[in-house]
């Protein structure tokens, strides 16, 4: 048995060294989700006229994955924004409400290492945002 795993070992090794990605399934940290303070400014935030100070923020998801990641969902409890965000790059999925759950990217891919999605939206907090699911293909 000892013999059997030395080629593999010996390939595993030669693929490392060579840069290559040994990724046999992309879990869910490998998918970022980081929010940057923008900007603030002082808004109506729902109705009444009071006048709070709302903040921008810019949220980037990445994938850090040697995948090609799509579908990717993220659990967003409480998520409102003060202003329109644009549905094709971040929509409350139709049945998940109960759960906050979004979708990112309208469904699209988002390629392998280090490519993004990039979205704004403007509250008096920050709501925390993490990966549920997603769909792995493209391995390299």
């Amino acid at each position: 048995m000892e013999s059997k795993s030395k080629p593999i070992l010996a390939l595993l090794c030669l693929m490392i060294a060579k840069g290559n990605c040994v990724c046999l399934r992309c879990m869910n940290d490998y998918v970022v989700v980081g929010q940057q303070l923008a900007e603030n400014y002082h808004g109506e935030l729902g109705g009444g006229g009071d006048e709070h100070t709302l903040y921008t923020f810019e949220v980037t998801v990445t994938n850090r994955c040697c995948c090609e990641v799509s579908n990717v969902v993220v659990a967003a409890p409480g998520f409102r924004s003060a202003v329109p965000v644009d549905p094709k790059l971040f929509q409350r999925i139709a049945g998940g409400e109960e759960k906050n759950y979004c979708l990112v990217g309208d469904g699209e891919a988002i390629p392998n290492n280090g490519s993004s999605v990039t979205f704004s939206y403007a509250w008096s907090t920050v709501f925390r945002m993490d990966v549920v699911s997603m769909t792995v293909s493209k391995c390299r």
